[in-house]
């Protein structure tokens, strides 16, 4: 669909059980339309290095990943998939009359105040929350599926090192100072997957590489009686099936992030205690590496969303998360640098 018509559709469109649209929320990939009951996601017909909406099977064929891969962690929230057509210029979900144009996930609408990240900025999180998401995670990562030979020290450079298209971008929002911290923190990134690539290896071939939820951050959890982990990533297994170290990790710079180092220490020693995924200093060291390899992640997002923005306070917001995680991120080179070379000052690696 297009921009146009999903206004069209959230005007005057019909929706299954009369339901009618309260809010449009429009992310680069896809539309949410929020109703009193449901949700009806949307994907966009985009086609970016990561992610491939292109075509209408496409669409199709990935709301029906999104809908079985989500049903891994959540109960009764995500429903089906149902076709949206158009009669006469009127668009409808579900109603099996007219050209199909396109496909719309349907999910049950959750309290949105029962959001992890909002109860987060509120100090509204206690640690009974986070160890029983501790506990379905175990279950959930246990349970999942074993891929082999994904994770490669190579590629995680390469990951890694993509940052560096913006460092116009860092130089601009925070200096030139900022640049040169930007290169630091790559040269002990790629040092520590050199010295670690063994290890990385090592854990793939053990098992450690699992079919993942891919985006474990509080913005996709709701706290309720269990907390409900929704909103993996469906649409690149290169993002998804990933070191359960590295899933962890996210969630857990994401606890540090909004200063709650406790929780987030709670979290692993709950997690590890029943799944033993840390066993010794190298994979405590790994542990840290992948933090910062989230932090570099959020950095890259907020410095795109930054140049996206058009609305003077959207821009100042998004900034100023820039700015945040760009700091996270120049602590966590510091700390991992410590533990490989015993100083702030990194060896500096020969690029190709």
């Amino acid at each position: 669909m297009t921009e146009n018509q999903i206004h069209k559709l959230v005007s005057n469109g019909k929706l299954p059980a009369s339901q009618q649209c309260e809010k449009l929320i429009k992310t680069h990939i896809s539309w949410v339309v929020l109703c009193r009951d449901y949700v009806y996601k949307i994907k966009k017909p985009v086609h970016l290095s990561f992610v491939d909406f292109s075509t209408l099977a496409k669409r199709k064929y990935f709301c029906e990943q999104e809908l079985l891969l989500n049903q891994r962690l959540t109960k009764n929230m995500y429903l089906e998939v149902l076709p949206i057509t158009s009669t006469h210029g009127i668009f409808h979900i579900g109603s099996g009359i007219g050209e199909v144009v396109d496909y719309a996930l349907v999910m049950k609408r959750i309290d949105s105040t029962k959001e992890m990240r909002k109860l987060l900025r509120s100090g509204r999180v206690k640690e009974s929350d986070i160890i029983k998401i501790a506990r379905q995670l175990v279950d959930f990562h246990q349970n999942a599926l074993v891929v082999k030979n994904r994770v490669k020290p190579e590629v995680l450079i390469e990951d890694f090192n993509d940052i560096e298209q913006i460092q116009s971008f860092v130089k601009e929002a925070i200096g030139e100072s900022a640049v040169i911290k930007l290169s630091k923190v790559i040269d002990i990134s790629t040092q520590f997957v050199g010295i670690q690539k063994g290890l990385i290896k090592q854990r793939d071939k053990k098992g450690f590489t699992r079919d993942c939820h891919g985006d474990l951050h509080s913005g996709n959890i709701f706290i309720l009686d269990e907390p409900v982990i929704f909103d993996c990533i469906e649409f690149n297994e290169h993002l998804r099936q990933i070191d359960i170290l590295n899933e962890l990790a996210f969630f857990c710079m994401d606890l540090e992030f909004h200063g709650l180092l406790d929780l987030s220490k709670s979290f692993m020693q709950a997690y590890n205690k029943v799944f033993k995924v840390i066993n010794n200093n190298d994979e405590e060291q790994l542990f840290l590496y992948y933090k910062l390899y989230r932090a570099n992640v959020k950095v890259k997002i907020n410095a795109l969303k930054t140049q996206q923005a058009k609305d003077p306070g959207e821009i100042n917001f998004r900034l100023g998360l820039f700015k945040k995680y760009f700091e996270l991120m120049v602590t966590y080179s510091r700390l991992l640098n410590k533990t490989i070379n015993g100083s702030e000052n990194p060896v500096v690696v020969p690029r190709n």
